[in-house]
């Protein structure tokens, strides 16, 4: 079975929200751009026990201006459940609900302000899946609310629909709030033979449910044996009655052990003793108390106290047998994945898990979700990990974005076009890097993402660095392939997964080839970013005083080179200086040397660049387009 649609209306943060996989989905994305509530929502609909956590935050809220007020802020609105948007375009009708936290606001505050554009709540909350390649058993038990399927992923309305057209069965989840009642009420229906405006409902039976072959993964503490735990439910399920014989024998085992243990002379001394103090024995029972009579037992002396107390102990290398946790948190990870994707063996299931990865190391968490997309008739991972993303072709990828306080949702169709293919090359070596970030900033080639790099790590403490903006760098090329001309289509690529892209260019002389380039550049980025004439080594040297380049440049002739320089102070031995550092790659090495003397100022060029970057990476930025960086002078004297 799997899911060819997934269609959501004011549930949680996403006021709308419309997928159609064609295969696996790899769900990941910036925070708060609505993974979980994904995860969750298709979990409503296909679990039958899922809808015991809804809860009044399930349902959207957004800021709806009041008449003869002043549009508020997007950044206004709070987050509710995982993080609610702003502002959503066409999102289900709303029902008042006062914004409490303004009410006591004085006149003119930015709470008494936002008492104008309440927060509202949607009338009720809907998720609808399509489902397809029905196992028979499951075909007929769906048979009378059978659709035909077209190839978008929905269900036909179309009466002469091909008789040979795959079918599907469509389910819906539906939350509402009873304000009178003071309660929410949810139900899970056909919407092939019900009114939802009417009220009328074909209600799918929880039966029906536990039918469809859906697995939600949710990894515990590893390899316990008491009721409900992983282990256990492994136990149970291949064979229910040697469990119990083998749990019976371990109570019998334990009586006589701790039998044997009271009956011991020292123990039992040791109790006398305790029921000797001032006659304690002979007035706390109506006849003398001995030791004879104390014994031991776990808790209440059952067999599933005792289970409760084991904890799984491994003897993984010279230190012998330790408990698991002493093991570090990845072998407990990896072993409670291990178990979870043992009782989730259901052939051709829907598997569903969260966070996938979040405590596994990059290699586990690759071969896990590589595993499970093998074995899955269709799985939905949500994750925060790029090795995650590893396991998946980069069109299963559905990338969640979260701009100006907008959510939206992003995949890349199939690319058939031969240079394109090119910039596909850099989904897995630079864009799978950052698939968290909002925004990129494509550079010419690696040298300059080292530089910028470097200086964004040096900088003081009161200059956030990129990450703090959510820039990520990311290079064009990492060889022979980099360059201007292909930012444009590693730009477009970013566009496609909902990226924010920016980009940092040489300035180089006027020419049709550059005027060209540009064009396309700007064509494919939010944002460009230009250094002052030269390339990124002029950036490095430019503005500095020559003594301190010069001192730099006498410790590269630890790279087997002649001095760049050779203690001559004039700008043509800086011109050979930077031709240098880019024919020998020597950008982090001479940058290195700069920042070796105390109180060694910043590349101003390359400091100012960073500025720039982190101004046109805000979603609000509404200034130019092309950001030239201006030209710094040398400090006089020097």
């Amino acid at each position: 079975m799997r899911v060819t649609r997934v269609l959501i209306e004011g549930f949680r943060g996403w006021g709308h929200l419309d997928v159609r996989p064609g295969s696996h989905v790899l769900v990941a994305g910036v925070p708060r751009a609505g993974r979980t509530d994904l995860i969750t929502a298709l979990a409503r609909v296909l679990h039958p026990d899922s809808a015991r956590g809804a809860a009044l935050s399930d349902l959207h809220q957004r800021r709806v201006i009041l008449d003869g007020a002043d549009p508020a802020p997007a950044e206004a609105v709070g987050d509710v459940a995982e993080g609610q948007p702003e502002a959503v375009v066409g999102a289900p009708a709303v029902v008042g609900t006062h914004d409490a936290a303004s009410e006591d606001a004085p006149d003119g505050s930015a709470a008494s302000q936002a008492r104008s554009a309440d927060l509202q709540r949607v009338e009720a909350a809907q998720v609808e899946v399509t489902l397809t390649d029905l196992d028979p058993d499951v075909q007929q038990l769906l048979d009378a609310v059978l659709e035909p399927l077209e190839d978008s992923g929905c269900a036909s309305e179309d009466p002469d629909a091909s008789e040979d057209a795959p079918l599907c069965a469509r389910l819906a989840y539906r939350l509402s709030y009873d304000e009178e009642a003071e309660a929410l009420e949810s139900v899970v229906y056909f919407p092939a033979r019900s009114n939802p405006a009417l009220g009328q409902y074909s209600r799918v039976p929880a039966a029906t449910r536990r039918m469809l072959p859906v697995v939600t993964l949710d990894a515990g503490q590893p390899l316990q044996l008491r009721a409900g735990a992983g282990l256990r439910r492994i136990l149970d399920e291949r064979d229910a009655k040697a469990g119990a014989a083998a749990f019976d024998a371990l109570a019998q085992a334990v009586t006589e052990a701790v039998s044997a243990l009271s009956a011991d002379p020292a123990v039992a001394e040791a109790v006398n003793a305790v029921l000797a103090v001032g006659g304690t024995g002979e007035w706390i029972a109506d006849t003398a108390l001995t030791a004879e009579q104390v014994g031991f037992r776990t808790e209440d002396g059952s067999v599933a106290a005792l289970l409760r107390t084991l904890r799984a102990a491994l003897h993984l290398d010279a230190g012998g047998l330790l408990g698991l946790a002493q093991h570090g948190s990845t072998v407990s990870a990896v072993l409670s994945m291990a178990e979870a994707m043992l009782l989730a063996t259901v052939p051709g299931a829907v598997v569903l898990a969260d966070d996938f990865g979040d405590q596994l190391d990059a290699p586990a968490t690759e071969h896990l979700a590589a595993l499970l997309r093998a074995r899955s008739g269709q799985v939905w991972l949500s994750t925060r990990r790029p090795e995650a993303a590893r396991a998946f072709e980069p069109t299963e990828v559905l990338r969640l974005v979260r701009h100006g306080g907008v959510r939206s949702h992003h995949q890349l169709t199939k690319i058939t076009d031969r240079k394109a293919l090119v910039a596909m090359r850099q989904w897995h070596t630079q864009l799978l890097a950052a698939l968290t970030a909002p925004t990129v900033a494509i550079t010419e080639g690696p040298h300059d993402v080292a530089v910028l790099s470097m200086v964004d790590r040096r900088r003081p403490l009161s200059s956030l660095p990129l990450s703090a903006h959510g820039v990520r760098l990311v290079a064009s090329g990492t060889g022979g392939e980099g360059g201007i001309s292909q930012i444009p289509r590693i730009a477009n690529l970013a566009r496609q997964l909902g990226f924010r892209v920016l980009a940092v260019i040489d300035r180089d002389k006027d020419s049709a080839q550059t005027t060209g380039e540009l064009t396309k550049i700007l064509a494919a980025c939010d944002a460009v970013v230009r250094l002052p004439p030269g390339a990124i080594e002029q950036a490095v040297t430019a503005g500095l005083p020559l003594q301190a380049l010069a001192d730099a440049s006498a410790t590269l002739t630890e790279y087997g080179i002649p001095d760049p320089i050779g203690g001559q102070l004039t700008e043509a031995a800086v011109t050979n200086l930077c031709k240098v550092i880019h024919k020998q790659g020597l950008h982090e090495q001479f940058l290195e040397a700069l920042y070796a003397e105390p109180n060694a100022p910043h590349p101003p060029v390359v400091s100012m660049t960073l500025a720039l970057m982190e101004l046109a990476a805000d979603s609000s930025y509404s200034g130019q387009q092309l950001i030239d960086v201006p030209t710094v002078s040398r400090p006089a004297g020097t």
